[in-house]
């Protein structure tokens, strides 16, 4: 039987597990990614990687969460930097096509197939919290706006929220379609956003 971890010991395994298993997962996607290279990347075996985390899927949820914070952070700093209440919209409705390519765990996310593998094999309160607390990020960040005059008081906060995601599955499938259509489909709608936000 193999010694108990200490704390750090525990400490740095779950960061390898966090660190290697996103590059892993970006690499392979969730059905191909297995248990055993997760472990193996974390230093691990097989056995134990089962003391940090129920099943590959909660490691990826629990990764998705930190990509998701750091996601939002570097965002909202930078759009603090704006002092321009339609320049701030206009980055952020923008930030699905600008920055997905550059977050490839953000992209793998929202990849159907690791939608369906999730809802299936996670905890749905799991997967409700962790999309609650995306929701609330955005809506917070739109009450700031209403509150700074930037977003008319007349928007609803969830507005944002929502808009957000559609503008994130567009961006993940804009390969679907002609560049000049996918670029020309999200300018537009960026501006009627632009147009129905700004005061």
């Amino acid at each position: 039987m193999p010694r108990a971890l200490t704390p750090s010991e525990r400490s740095r395994v779950l960061e390898r597990l966090h660190t290697r298993g996103r590059d892993r997962f970006v690499r392979f996607g969730l059905a191909k990614t297995t248990v055993a290279g997760l472990a193996e990347d974390g230093g691990i075996g097989k056995g134990s990687f089962y003391q940090f985390y129920v099943s590959k899927e909660a490691l990826f949820l629990a990764i998705s969460e930190r990509e998701e914070t750091g996601f939002r952070a570097a965002l909202v700093a930078e759009l603090d930097t704006l002092v321009d209440g339609r320049a701030a919209i206009k980055a952020l409705l923008s930030a699905p096509s600008t920055r997905l390519r550059r977050h490839p765990f953000l992209a793998l996310q929202l990849d159907p197939a690791t939608i369906s593998a999730l809802v299936l094999r996670v905890d749905p309160g799991l997967l409700q919290a962790n999309e609650q607390r995306d929701q609330a990020a955005f809506v917070a960040l739109a009450r700031a706006w209403i509150d700074r005059g930037w977003i008319r008081k007349t928007i609803d906060p969830i507005e944002v929220f929502h808009a957000l995601a559609g503008l994130f599955l567009i961006a993940l499938q804009r390969d679907l379609l002609a560049p000049s259509t996918a670029r020309g489909a999200q300018e537009a709608i960026v501006d009627a956003l632009c147009d129905r936000w700004s005061p």
